[in-house]
C-alpha cells in the first residue's frame, strides 16, 4: 500500500472513531442534537470518501491477492 492510502485509512478509522464517540455521548437514546447531526453528516461522508478512494486505487491489486489465495487454496485441495 502506497502513502495515500495509510492516510485514507487513518482518516477513516478516525472518522469512524468520532461517529463512535458521538453515540456513546448519547448513549441510551441517541437523540443527537442538530449541531451533533451536523457533525456526524460531515464524519460519515468523510469515512464514506475515503473508503471508496482506497477501494476504487486498490481493487486490482486486493482482487490479484484473493485470486491468488483462491489458486493457493485449490492447489491444497486437489493433494
Amino acid at each position: 500500500m502506497d502513502e495515500n492510502t495509510v492516510n485514507r485509512t487513518k482518516a477513516a478509522i478516525n472518522a469512524l472513531i468520532d461517529i463512535d464517540q458521538l453515540w456513546i455521548e448519547n448513549t441510551p437514546n441517541y437523540a443527537l442534537s442538530t449541531q451533533e447531526l451536523v457533525i456526524l453528516k460531515k464524519r460519515l461522508e468523510r469515512a464514506m470518501e475515503n473508503v471508496s478512494k482506497i477501494y476504487e486505487e486498490n481493487i486490482v491489486r486486493m482482487q490479484a491477492a484473493e485470486d491468488e489465495i483462491k489458486k493457493m487454496h485449490q492447489g491444497k485441495k486437489r493433494k
